[in-house]
């Protein structure tokens, strides 16, 4: 066509002129396809990289985890996958890699280390507290099910990475051993002498690695403000469905809006690698499916996202009956826009009311009390993520109910299977009609009760068969002391603006007979 072009606006003779403008016009273009026109980011200020900068990351060897190439923004583009131009004024802010933000400063000693108690003396050992603070048991709610747990845990995939928890799982696997009492990373979790499971275990120590920040990958001078680094985009964009990794597969068909599906056992899937070495527990010769381009973590946001991807297809074939004229890209991005807008939905006006008031979302102006389309589009406002939001999720490990609960279609009890059995385990879910069997559960058993309780299986062996024994909660612990996140009377007096010095001015938080026991 652009031949066909150049040979009607030009004189025939003009053959020079003719390939001349040609070998300009493929250079333009090669130079397009090949990021030329993309603009170097610095990760941290969210600015223009600096040609001192780039020499200063260049000698450091991060030049690539510390800026981030961003080709100009169009305000008429679709979303774009990585997260870039969320914000037009900071077209990078909004990637992955973006700064975290904090609504208390970070607190942390030396070497970014947890700072002592007010009394000068070490803080007590996690696990000791957590054993202190909850009770190992079972007990259900009879008002929500399953799915906020899992819904939880999927929502919190998409905007908080898991690097953290996959260099303790599978990298740095020595912190209880000799070798990491030298390595700058390891911050295990000892076991106190007399615990009530291991006193005669001989288990004493629970392995556990530091968060990763822009310090330890040498983007920021040690010294500087603790900032941590995540490698997930910072909105909710169902970056854990549609994959936020610039470098990694494209899972586009590149017709009529469709993702890439396979079939396995009769049912559709995301593509699946033959590489199952982040299905630890997979056990073939039957179980070989392995997520290629998502997570394979724990079960219930493993079988969201599927449910998501899925149902990207499905969106995309509705579009593309009811508007057969519409591209390929229009109906991809519509459909995915579509989908972000359901997990949002379901995120905002169902799950969230459970667990925080839907009158207080209301009155904060986190959702409407009415229908309505809404646009708050802020220049101004940055896409980031707080520490303290992912953080605050943790809590839901208290609710975990560990034993799934299978059922059939007509609502009959089948069977039980522990969470961590089935967990990190992706090439169960398409034998015996597991995948069916599980979703019939999730929204029929009962979730775990909001009490001081949790479950044995997430206290003692959360890991599965990949560790002889984890407890979440007090990695839980663990990691916001070395997020130095400031201590929880602190936050309730920045919400509230009151002073908060004994546990009796917490009587609306606690109850009467929590404060009057030994735990506090």
């Amino acid at each position: 066509m652009f031949s066909a072009f150049l040979s009607y606006v030009l004189p025939q003779q003009d053959r020079k002129a003719v390939i001349m403008l040609k070998f300009i016009y493929l250079f333009n273009f090669c130079w397009l396809l090949c990021g030329v026109h993309a603009v170097v980011y610095d990760s941290i200020t969210g600015e223009p990289a600096t040609e001192a900068q780039l020499n200063y990351y260049r000698e450091r060897n991060n030049l690539e985890i510390c800026t981030v190439n961003i080709k100009p923004c169009d305000k008429n583009e679709w979303k774009r996958l990585d997260g870039s131009c969320n914000n037009l004024k900071y077209p990078s802010v909004g990637t992955q890699r973006t700064p975290t933000t904090r609504i208390l400063p970070p607190i942390l000693g030396p070497n970014y280390n947890p700072v002592d108690t007010v009394d000068g003396k070490p803080f007590p050992l996690a696990r000791r507290v957590r054993c202190e603070l909850l009770s190992e048991g079972k007990a259900s709610d009879l008002t929500t099910t399953q799915l906020v747990s899992y819904y939880t845990l999927f929502a919190s995939a998409d905007i908080n990475s898991l690097h953290d928890v996959f260099n303790y799982m599978q990298y740095i696997l020595y912190c209880c051993e000799e070798k990491g009492k030298f390595d700058y990373m390891c911050t295990p979790n000892k076991i106190p002498k007399d615990d009530p499971v291991h006193r005669y275990s001989g288990i004493r120590c629970m392995n556990l690695t530091r968060p990763e920040s822009f310090q330890t990958h040498g983007c920021l001078e040690n010294g500087t403000t603790f900032v941590r680094m995540t490698t997930a985009t910072p909105v909710f964009d169902l970056s854990q469905v549609y994959n936020a990794m610039t470098t990694s597969e494209d899972l586009r068909v590149y017709k009529n809006g469709l993702v890439k599906m396979e079939i396995d056992h009769g049912k559709l899937f995301p593509p699946s690698t033959n590489d199952s070495g982040n299905c630890f527990l997979n056990e073939p010769p039957r179980e070989t499916r392995c997520n290629r381009a998502h997570f394979n973590t724990a079960i219930g946001p493993v079988f969201f996202a599927i449910i998501f991807y899925r149902y990207h297809n499905f969106i995309a074939n509705e579009l593309h009956a009811l508007n057969p004229c519409w591209d390929d890209d229009r109906l991809y991005y519509t459909a995915r826009d579509i989908n972000i807008a359901i997990s949002m939905q379901i995120l905002y006006y169902e799950v969230m009311p459970i667990l925080m008031g839907r009158e207080n979302m209301i009155r904060d102006g986190i959702i409407l009390d009415h229908d309505g389309f809404r646009d708050w589009y802020d220049e101004d406002v940055l896409p980031q993520m707080s520490d303290e939001f992912p953080y605050s999720l943790r809590w839901l490990h208290t609710i975990q109910e560990a034993d799934v609960k299978l059922y059939d279609g007509d609502g009959y009890y089948l069977n039980t299977v522990p969470m961590i059995n089935v967990s990190l385990r992706t090439g169960w879910l398409p034998l015996d009609y597991n995948m069916e069997k599980f979703t019939q559960g999730s929204f029929r058993q009962f979730s775990g009760a909001y009490d001081h309780i949790i479950d044995f299986d997430m206290s003692e062996r959360v890991l599965g068969g990949i560790s002889v024994s984890s407890d979440v909660s007090t990695s839980d612990l663990s990691k916001g002391r070395y997020f130095g996140l400031q201590p929880y009377v602190n936050y309730r007096q920045h919400c509230t603006g009151r002073s908060y010095t004994t546990f009796w001015h917490l009587k609306d938080a606690i109850s009467t007979e929590v404060i009057l026991s030994d735990i506090v």
